[in-house]
């Protein structure tokens, strides 16, 4: 095992070769033009260096240090999941693991791969609130997010020795991708509600198909965020704050501008808080469609995206409009219509 500092570019890092693997670490240490302080910063690199070989040796050694011996698995997940952007998904595993025998209690130096291995092996027969088993997708998202937090530790110099590492993790299974047809978008909108918050649930589900807004950013869109010359959104989002702007097509100005004026803080749609009673409504909605697909809020922005694509638009295209920074998402959008195939096939030219 060995630990040296390199530089390149003027950064410094640390260049980690241990059990056959070699990695490099970052110091977030950048060199200047003044060589009496790249003296003092090489000597702060020498500490860190020091440091990090020590932590890996007490590893090897089975030495534990001393975070190890004093922070409980708990506190560390919930200190990781206050720096998330969503924090609902690590806070939910949180709860799982008080939930295990001795998870509550146990420190992040205790834990080994046979822990693991048990906790994953628990999730995969525990129950939810509502009697239904866990799914594989759940428990294989849940132990990501178990090797994610791990991974951090041991970088962050909390553990010693990954506990995941060389553990057979559950693999994360793509759920079905359900999304309504251009088609069905009209049957939807062809509905006649039968009172005006079903109307209301039906125009705000319509926008998000032609938008491909969150329903959280439905719900908190104001005619501030909304120009009309040309028509489009732009609204930072709530999951990712990044700013997206979003033209609106003929359909979409129809559903929303009225000929009224509205001040910039007015809401544009008034949705309930209760979300058992929109998703019911919407249920019932499909249904008078004749719309059998099992949908919810996230249905409307699939549609967007898979209409979208399947109309022509390239998926750079469709992640920036979606506020996505890369396309792994929008490629499991576009693996879900046919249409795109249908329509790449048909281009190609008479070869026999």
């Amino acid at each position: 095992m060995s630990v040296k500092i390199r530089e390149q570019r003027g950064k410094l890092y640390l260049d980690i070769y241990q059990n056959g693997e070699r990695k490099w670490e970052s110091l977030h240490i950048t060199l200047s033009d003044d060589k009496k302080q790249n003296k003092e910063l090489y000597r702060l690199a020498e500490v860190c260096r020091s440091k990090r070989e020590a932590q890996l040796l007490a590893g090897e050694w089975g030495i534990r240090t001393d975070a190890e011996k004093s922070i409980s698995l708990v506190s560390y997940l919930k200190k990781h999941a206050s720096r998330q952007v969503n924090p609902r998904p690590m806070i939910a595993l949180i709860k799982h693991v008080e939930s295990f025998p001795g998870g509550e209690s146990v420190l992040i130096g205790q834990v080994t791969p046979k822990w693991i291995e048990d906790f994953q092996a628990n999730l995969l027969t525990a129950k939810m609130r509502n009697g239904k088993q866990i799914s594989q997708t759940s428990v294989g998202s849940y132990m990501k997010l178990v090797k994610t937090v791990f991974k951090k530790a041991l970088s962050d110099g909390i553990i010693s020795k990954d506990p995941v590492a060389g553990v057979s993790l559950v693999k994360v299974v793509d759920p079905e991708m359900v999304f309504l047809n251009a088609d069905e978008v009209r049957q939807f909108a062809g509905v006649v509600p039968e009172s005006d918050f079903e109307k209301e649930i039906r125009r705000t589900f319509l926008f998000g198909c032609l938008t491909g807004l969150r329903v959280s950013d439905l719900e908190s869109l104001t005619w501030g965020m909304i120009e009309r010359n040309p028509p489009q959104i732009i609204k930072r989002q709530e999951k990712t704050h990044n700013p997206v702007y979003v033209p609106l097509n003929k359909s979409a100005c129809a559903l929303i501008f009225d000929g009224k004026e509205h001040l910039p803080d007015e809401l544009v749609f008034s949705l309930a808080t209760d979300k058992t009673k929109t998703y019911r409504i919407l249920k019932n909605i499909a249904a008078k469609a004749g719309i059998m697909k099992k949908i919810g809020w996230h249905t409307a922005r699939r549609t967007f995206a898979t209409l979208t694509l399947g109309y022509g638009a390239d998926a750079v295209t469709v992640a920036r409009l979606l506020g996505h920074s890369g396309l792994s998402q929008v490629m499991k959008y576009a693996k879900a219509t046919d249409e795109m195939k249908r329509r790449a096939v048909e281009a190609l030219p008479d070869l026999l």
